[in-house]
C-alpha cells in the first residue's frame, strides 16, 4: 500500500480504478516473493498442515476482499519449473566434478560408459509439488525425470493421488533401492535387499 515501499506512507495511486489492478502495486512497492507454493506439508504431527501456500492464498484473499486488486506476487519452488531446472544444473555440475575426480579431467567419459545425465529420480511426498513438477518439468538437457511418492509425509496411504508418481514406495530408502534397481546397478554395487 506504500509509496515507493517507504514504510508509513500510503500511494496515492491505491483504488485509482483508471489505473491498472486499481492502482495498487503500481508504485514502485517492495516485490512479494514466495519460495514455496505448498498448500499442505506434513512433519511429525499425525495430520497434514497448510504451509506457505496456505499463507499466500488467505494473503491474497484478504488483499482482494479489501482492495477488489489482484495481489501481484512471484513463486517460485516446487512445482514450478524454474525450481527442477536449478536442480538439473546442480546435478550436472556436481556429476562433472565426481566423474572428473574419478575418471580425471582429460577421460573420455562416453567410452567408460559415463555420458551425459540422462535420468533423474525425484523422491517427494507431496503430489501436489514434488510429484507434479517431477511429472510436468521439460528437462532442457533432454533428462528423463521420474517421481518416486513417499508415504512419509503429505501423501494418505489408500487415497488416489492427483498426480500420480511413477511408483509409490514406503521411505526415502525403499525409494533409492527402486532406483538402483531401475538403473540395473545391483550387479555393481551389491544386493539390493528389499
Amino acid at each position: 500500500m506504500s509509496k515507493n515501499g517507504v514504510l508509513g506512507t500510503v500511494s496515492e495511486k491505491n483504488g485509482d480504478e483508471t489505473l491498472p489492478n486499481f492502482g495498487y502495486q503500481q508504485d514502485m512497492q517492495p516485490k512479494l516473493y514466495f519460495s514455496n507454493p505448498d498448500l499442505l506439508w506434513a512433519a511429525a504431527y499425525h495430520m497434514p498442515r497448510l504451509g506457505q501456500g496456505g499463507f499466500q492464498a488467505a494473503l491474497a484473499g484478504v488483499f482482494n476482499q479489501v482492495t477488489r486488486a489482484k495481489l501481484k506476487r512471484t513463486v517460485i519452488g516446487k512445482p514450478h519449473s524454474a525450481t527442477y531446472k536449478y536442480a538439473e544444473a546442480v546435478l550436472i555440475n556436481y556429476r562433472k566434478k565426481m566423474l572428473d575426480e574419478l575418471l580425471g579431467k582429460g577421460s573420455r567419459r562416453k567410452k567408460n560408459g559415463a555420458g551425459k545425465l540422462s535420468r533423474v529420480f525425484m523422491v517427494g511426498d507431496n503430489p501436489a509439488s514434488d510429484i507434479q513438477g517431477a511429472n510436468e518439468f521439460n528437462s532442457p538437457t533432454e533428462a528423463t525425470w521420474t517421481s518416486i511418492l513417499v508415504k512419509t509425509g503429505v501423501y494418505e496411504e489408500g487415497t488416489e493421488p492427483e498426480f500420480k508418481p511413477k511408483v509409490i514406495v514406503d521411505n526415502v530408502l525403499d525409494a533409492v533401492k527402486w532406483a538402483i534397481e531401475q538403473e540395473g546397478w545391483t550387479d555393481n554395487v551389491g544386493k539390493v535387499e528389499r
